[in-house]
């Protein structure tokens, strides 16, 4: 019983170091390099490309929190999925924000956007819109 401890511990923390390396910028793992290696994100990082946002922002400076634990978390979790898709072949024509998604997508605008929204605001408070309702086109041209 002890060894199934010391290995599971062992696999816990290795899981752990794993999922954080997500956020490790040598890695390149929120590149749109690495997320367009993957077919259903041709359109949204060749888009990114070509918007102002690719001189100052990667992929996961908008889709994954900021913070090293959920950050990381939520990166190797819509990774995996993401992967999982791919491998079955159960990519969705069209790909959608979930609802945490959005939420992940209006922190990071008020994070980086936070001089000008400081006047405004949060748009998504009592009913309101999230920026990327109307701003959507700024970086994933359609």
């Amino acid at each position: 019983m002890k060894n199934v401890l010391k290995w599971g511990a062992a696999l816990a923390v290795l899981g752990f170091v794993m999922m954080l390396s997500v956020k490790i910028p040598a890695l390149g793992l929120s590149e749109p390099s690495f997320c367009g290696r993957c077919h259903a994100m041709d359109t949204a990082v060749s888009t990114h490309q070509h918007s102002v946002h690719a001189r100052e922002a990667n992929c996961g400076d908008c889709h994954d929190p900021h913070g090293l634990v959920t950050g990381s978390a939520f990166a190797a979790y819509t990774g995996t999925r993401d992967v999982y898709r791919v491998v079955t072949n159960t990519t969705p024509t069209e790909l959608r924000a979930t609802n945490l998604s959005k939420s992940v997508l209006q922190d990071n605008c008020l994070r980086c956007h936070a001089d000008v929204l400081g006047q405004i605001g949060d748009t998504h408070e009592d009913g309101g819109r999230y920026c990327f309702e109307c701003h959507r086109n700024i970086v994933h041209i359609k």
